[in-house]
């Protein structure tokens, strides 16, 4: 009897071990997944940026073209 309550503790302990080590496990990958992935937040700001930055670009490459136009204009006349 003494036995069968030994193993059933070992049985026990090793359960109780892997699920412990099982949680552990999905917890450390949880928070590095959350340190590798911005938040939602942060990848708004960084769309608004990229946004923002191709639109000065764009501005510009029009205020270029239309200075280019106006300078072919006036040597016309």
């Amino acid at each position: 009897m003494n036995n069968k309550g030994y193993k059933a503790g070992i049985v026990v302990s090793s359960v109780v071990g892997a699920a412990l080590g099982w949680v552990a496990s999905s917890y450390v990958d949880k928070k590095r997944n959350l340190e590798e992935n911005p938040s939602l937040l942060t990848r708004l700001r960084d769309f608004e940026q990229r946004l923002y930055h191709d639109g000065f670009q764009k501005s510009t490459e029009l205020h270029e073209i239309r200075q280019e136009v106006e300078n072919k204009i006036a040597e016309e006349k």
